[in-house]
């Protein structure tokens, strides 16, 4: 439902209505306690009020309850390992999978176990009081609890095993890497992530203050997504997202200092090889002497099945074993097997002052591995390779298995963070990491492999990609030009939508059209003619982006994955700015036909497809929540196009074409941040859907309709003077919560 729908003042008469009747049921008999204010903004977003940080909390727990709680419930049976106790197999088994995999890296037992003496007092008050808002609203809310939770209550351990199980396929990527390097399929599920962020200095803007951007590439839905808040409670006063069921802003900014963060980081985890006994394979080879595997044995319960799954876990002293092959078992070791530290980490970050308090927050060594971007409004701006890593041995190769059966390869200890790489204030101005390597980061940039262990570095020399690459060549631009950027730019840049060295592709089209001489139909020269003319944006709008989608998606189809990746080598170089090298050579002249026949093909497309021969990029790609049952949706430009050579910095993968040839994103920018860090920051977002889960709500979609597909961001209103200016127009609804602490 849309605002045209809900005309503003009928909408506000609606809601003041329910508001006086949750007020009064929010209030605890016999007064007293802690009052929190929780306004929605225009588009929501709750902006909460507090004294204390716990009152805050409190609130901020139940506001996610109110937009988010069936997410919220289900994150947390991904912690506690239930998930398919709820929600069935999952296709292949997915979610049995995922609960095994919970059950076997044990993240609830590890959160329950360690509670009490790896989190400090004060961060155990804010669990209590996060909790004590969803429980509360759970309680005023029994209708609107899913049938599938019951009706137990939500404990602070909850949000504690699913940080856990939320970072938990950074360092486990990186073990399967290992597993993967000996040809071994490991016994648990990855999921792939990507992320943009750029730091500008003072020098670089028109305002003269540092900017950046925060642009994590996520699921639109599920467990990854996140929820949108501003908290001003006791120390702590932010802005940004939060994943759904935690209690601190993953990514965004305070008062003075802004983070970011993006996949790649140092090797966090290993694999040991170890040598079982032919006589009890239940026992492994450790400085000659044969020592026992633990076991231990739990039970899965799976909607619709009359008997729970059984599955028998054994563990080594390194860790648990993920793979077997012949007399051979392998044991992954990950740096934060016993580590429930992730939202202390976060919690440093939202009451830093500037860039070292920020940077301290990385030295509790509990963010999982990531390179971190941080700016202050001192003007400085920060990156570290961050991770808890390991110090290992000398003398053996890292990204494989190593040898188990010897105390030679036992880690010394975690690295301090002084060791981890780090880049403070560059001298070109800028940093950009949008998952490529140090190296690539920037022009002349000072992190190169041959300074640093290969397993602190851990990326191939000069790796970068189209995306990367895009984003270095327009900041470099700027900056030899002598421009600088404006607020306005940088909202831009962190949405562009070009796509680079598309004119080279172009260049190669025209070649061949000459080269060869079959006749061309009308519709053949009209494909040929719009991306000739096309100026490389993926607009929505755009008949040549879609033109140029469906030669490069034909002409795949035609020379294959492996042809189309020996034609890109030999057309793009995205390190042109990075290294001198010569000119890419050009396609051969063997290529140039399928060139051609490749236009024939995308004509049929366009023919074929949604909106005809003349559709636009838009008519083909599409925003809306695919986990509605309607079909609204509106064109939306850029995107992930790997396959076509289309991978722009506004970062949207999407589905495969669904029944009426329209494909949806579903993955991508989901909490694009841009924050100004003048004194005092401004800052805009820019979700891909909406704030609220309420099919009812008029927060449902409007991001998606409002923002994302006309390619906007919206202000935060970060101050209580910004929000609450000009008669509170930016306020839809005001609500007084009370926190009573037990």
């Amino acid at each position: 439902m849309t605002d045209k729908a809900w005309p503003r003042l009928v909408w506000r008469a609606a809601f003041a209505v329910a508001l006086l009747a949750l007020v009064a049921a929010c209030a605890p008999p016999g007064g007293g306690g802690e009052e929190a204010i929780v306004y929605r903004d225009t588009w929501g977003v709750p902006h909460i009020y507090a004294e204390s940080a716990e009152a805050g909390l409190y609130a901020s727990g139940w506001a996610m309850a109110e937009d988010r709680l069936s997410q919220l419930l289900e994150n947390y049976l991904f912690g506690l390992g239930e998930y398919a106790t709820a929600f069935g197999p999952g296709n292949n088994d997915a979610w049995v999978r995922s609960d095994l995999e919970s059950r076997m890296w044990d993240h609830y037992g590890t959160a329950k176990l360690h509670y009490e003496a790896k989190l400090n007092p004060e961060l155990r008050r804010h669990l209590a009081a996060f909790i004590a808002g969803i429980n509360d609203y759970l309680t005023q809310h029994p209708e609107e609890v899913p049938d599938w939770w019951g009706d137990r209550p939500v404990d602070v351990y909850m949000p504690v095993a699913f940080s856990r199980q939320f970072i938990w396929s950074w360092p486990a990527g990186q073990a399967r890497s290992d597993l993967r390097s000996v040809g071994i399929e490991p016994n648990f599920d990855v999921d792939l992530r990507a992320s943009n962020e750029i730091a500008l200095a003072p020098d670089q803007t028109t305002f003269g203050a540092a900017a950046l951007i925060i642009d994590p590439h996520l699921s639109w839905l599920g467990r990854h997504r996140y929820w949108e808040l501003r908290l001003h409670a006791g120390d702590i006063h932010i802005s940004g997202f939060a994943t759904s069921g935690f209690p601190y802003v993953n990514l965004g900014h305070n008062e003075h200092v802004a983070w970011a963060h993006t996949t790649g980081g140092p090797d966090t985890a290993d694999v040991y090889e170890l040598t079982l006994d032919p006589e009890d394979p239940s026992r492994y080879l450790y400085d000659g002497e044969w020592r026992q595997l633990e076991s231990r044995t739990v039970e899965v319960a799976v909607a619709g099945e009359a008997k729970p799954r059984e599955a028998t876990f054994w563990y080594a002293h390194h860790g648990p074993i993920v793979a077997r092959r012949g007399d051979r078992a392998y044991a992954a070791a990950l740096a934060y097997e016993e580590e429930i530290g992730y939202l202390e980490s976060k919690y440093w970050f939202m009451v830093a002052e500037d860039y070292e308090g920020a940077a301290a927050a990385l030295d509790v060594r509990q963010i999982m591995p990531q390179n971190v971007m941080i700016a202050d409004t001192g003007g400085n701006i920060y990156y570290q390779r961050t991770g808890r890593v390991p110090i290992r041995p000398d003398g053996y190769d890292w990204r494989r298995p190593v040898d188990g059966s010897t105390s030679a390869t036992e880690w010394l200890g975690i690295h301090p963070a002084s060791d981890l790489m780090f880049l403070l204030n560059p001298e070109r101005g800028y940093m950009q990491n949008n998952n490529i390597g140090p190296d690539t980061m920037l022009v002349g940039s000072p992190l190169v492999p041959e300074r640093y262990p290969a397993y602190l570095y851990n990326q191939p020399a000069l790796y970068t990609h189209q995306r990367g690459a895009a984003a270095v060549s327009l900041l470099e631009a700027r900056r030899e030009a002598g421009g600088k950027w404006s607020e306005e730019e940088i909202v831009e840049l962190a949405l562009n939508r070009s796509v680079y060295q598309f004119e080279r592709w172009v260049e190669e089209l025209r070649r061949a059209e000459a080269a060869v001489p079959d006749k061309r139909s009308k519709e053949h020269a009209e494909v040929v003619r719009r991306i000739e003319e096309w100026n490389g944006v993926a607009e929505p709008d755009s008949q040549g982006a879609l033109a140029y989608f469906r030669w490069r998606e034909a002409l795949r189809e035609l020379v294959g994955r492996d042809g189309m990746n020996q034609m890109t080598a030999r057309v793009n170089d995205y390190l042109e700015l990075i290294r001198e090298a010569p000119k890419p050579p050009g396609l051969c002249d063997d290529d140039l036909p399928a060139l051609v026949e490749a236009i024939d093909a995308a004509a049929d497309a366009l023919r074929s497809g949604p909106g005809g021969f003349d559709a636009t990029f838009g008519d083909v790609f599409r925003v809306g929540r695919q986990d509605s049952n309607d079909e609204v949706s509106w064109p939306v430009g850029g995107g992930s196009l790997n396959d076509a050579g289309m991978a722009t910095m506004r970062a949207v993968g999407f589905s495969p074409p669904r029944a009426d040839g329209r494909r949806w994103g579903n993955r991508g920018q989901t909490s694009t941040e841009v924050v100004i860090l003048s004194n005092p920051i401004r800052s805009y977002t820019q979700p891909p859907i909406g704030q609220s889960d309420r099919p009812d709500s008029p927060h449902y979609r409007d991001q998606a309709e409002k923002l994302f597909s006309v390619g906007a961001m919206k202000p935060s209103w970060f101050s209580r003077e910004e929000l609450l200016a000009d008669g509170r127009k930016n306020v839809v609804s005001e609500m007084r919560l009370v926190y009573r602490p037990e």
